[in-house]
């Protein structure tokens, strides 16, 4: 029930149940009204001002009737409010035999046979100058920025191999970043 029937219907009730009950009533005599305040002479005369007059309700014609079709409702310039999508449902598992389903490609570069073999080339050659590198500053004291150079230089080598098999490009430029991470080392531990 909507809240303006239920307070309807409270009302109704209270009235109701007022009018049928006789209730003992005690008059006890009203206290006297105050004395009226004396105000001198002399002071400025108070201005009273009108109360508001309240407008006149509509004429019935200017009031539209249920007849009368609805005047259409103006699209909002705001965009509406944000609402969360709903949680999908969890699907329930599949007990039958079903093949699984085949991995999606990785999205690329198309690469053709020769682009492979010197991408390859460039990043095994890159890769050899990065150990070499490396593997000359086993046992030397490095400095802190140094040894940060090393670090980096040695997490792109890791993830160039990680991206060999599945991204040769990506891979070649991970190569090249740690030979060129390591040719600064060399420059600089000279």
């Amino acid at each position: 029930m909507k809240p303006v029937g239920v307070a309807i219907v409270v009302c109704g009730v209270l009235l109701f149940n007022a009018g049928c009950h006789k209730k003992a009533t005690v008059s006890a005599p009203l206290p006297a009204p105050p004395a009226p305040i004396a105000v001198p002479a002399a002071t400025a005369p108070v201005r009273q001002v009108p109360a508001p007059v309240p407008a006149p309700p509509p004429p019935a014609e200017a009031l539209p009737s249920v007849a009368q079709p609805a005047q259409p409702i103006k699209p909002s310039p705001f965009p509406p409010a944000a609402r969360p999508a709903p949680a999908p449902a969890r699907p329930a598992p599949v007990q039958s035999e079903t093949p699984a389903p085949t991995p999606m490609p990785s999205l690329g570069v198309i690469l053709s046979a020769d682009q492979k073999k010197q991408l390859d080339a460039s990043y095994q050659s890159d890769l050899r100058q990065a150990n070499a590198v490396l593997n000359g500053l086993n046992g030397r004291t490095l400095s802190p920025g140094q040894t940060d150079t090393v670090n980096r230089a040695r997490a792109f080598i890791r993830q160039a191999a990680q991206y060999h098999d599945r991204d040769l490009a990506t891979a070649a430029e991970l190569a090249r970043r740690a030979k060129v991470l390591t040719q600064d080392l060399a420059g600089g531990s000279k």
